[in-house]
């Protein structure tokens, strides 16, 4: 009987096993939905490996904390930022990755930008979208071009302790999504 039950504990051990049910490591992922960013320079994650159809990738360069502050929000204990810059025949794109030492520093950082984008009367100015399987933030501000106003559209989100924000120059909110997308995170 003893070995039997012996056998039976083996095959459902080897069953769990090749099935994959098993636990591997610690999967403490309780902060963002989308998948994990792996440990990368920041550098490397602005360098995307699918850029949208009709960019170039210029390269990259980095930013200081002090320059996190100036261009964005204020931000408090960053790591490492950098910005990828992208460039079509009419448009231009930024992809800015930010490493914080932290998730609520991120967190916080994603909330103090959000306050900085000026209210519309539409009530359009920041809106939830989703992809990737996680949420990000679509901003919508106006700049005048050739005395015409036009829309321009930032997307920000974190995943973890990392921060994007994607910006550019289009009028069309479809390219700089491809852009977030094309992030992975």
């Amino acid at each position: 009987m003893k070995k039997q039950l012996s056998l039976v504990l083996i095959f459902v051990v080897l069953f769990m096993g090749f099935s994959g049910c098993v636990f591997k490591g610690n999967d403490n992922n309780n902060s963002s939905d989308g998948p994990a960013v792996p440990v990368e320079s920041v550098s490397e994650l602005v360098a995307l490996k699918n850029i949208p159809s009709g960019f170039e990738y210029l390269g990259n360069k980095s930013i200081t904390a002090d320059g996190v502050n100036k261009d964005y929000a204020k931000a408090e204990n960053v790591v490492e930022a950098s910005e990828g810059i992208y460039k079509s025949t009419t448009l231009d794109y930024y992809v800015t990755g930010i490493n914080f030492s932290d998730e609520a520093s991120a967190e916080s950082f994603v909330t103090s930008y959000k306050s900085t984008f000026q209210m519309l009367k539409n009530n359009e100015t920041l809106k939830q979208v989703e992809f990737n399987g996680h949420e990000a933030t679509r901003a919508l501000s106006y700049s005048t071009v050739g005395g015409k106003q036009v829309p321009r559209y930032k997307y920000f989100w974190n995943n973890e302790n990392f921060v994007f924000i994607i910006e550019g120059n289009s009028e069309d909110p479809a390219v700089g999504l491809d852009f977030a997308k094309a992030i992975g995170y």
